[in-house]
Formats: C-alpha cells, structure tokens, sequence
C-alpha cells in the first residue's frame, strides 16, 4: 500500500491529518486509528507529508483568493489571514 492509499483510507474513516513542521499529526474518532494505522504512516511519512503539505497549500490558496476578493484584502494580507485560519487540531502525532 502506497501513502496516497493509507491517506484515503483514513480520511474515508473519519481521520483528519495535518503536517506541523516536520510532524505528521492526526485527529479521530475514538477507536479508528490502529496500530497498523500507524505503523503504515510511519513508514510513509515522507511521501504522506509531501503529499499533505501539497493539499494545505493548495487550500491556503484557494482562501486567499477568496479573501482578497471578499473582504477587498491585498494578496499578502489574505495569505496571512488563510495561513492563519488553518489552526492545529492534534489529536495526537503519528510520527
């Protein structure tokens, strides 16, 4: 099983994953991540956080846009605000 496919699974069972620096970090509902959840995270954490960071930045984008056109925002101020927006919801870190 490849990252892109750990990564599906677990966001069809509920779990959310974010990257925090180098940390890979996940929220669930209570029971669904497994070990072998982990274990397989953890041998694909680096194409799980290219692949993660890629989807962040391209969210980070997309609110940009829609800030700098919504609240009349110069490109830099509405970065920051869509960077900012994307606040931390550890649930814990799998590696």
């Amino acid at each position: 099983m490849n990252a892109q496919a750990i990564l599906d699974s677990l966001h069809r069972r509920g779990v959310r994953l974010r990257v925090n620096g180098d940390k890979l970090c996940w929220r669930a509902p209570v029971g669904v991540m497994a070990k072998a959840d982990l274990s397989a995270l953890r041998q694909h954490k680096a194409e799980a956080l290219a692949i993660i960071r890629e989807e962040q930045s391209d969210r980070i984008e997309e609110r940009a846009a829609i800030l700098q056109f919504d609240a009349y925002l110069s490109r830099r101020q509405a970065e920051r605000r869509a960077r900012n927006e994307q606040h931390p919801a550890n649930g814990g870190n799998a590696a």
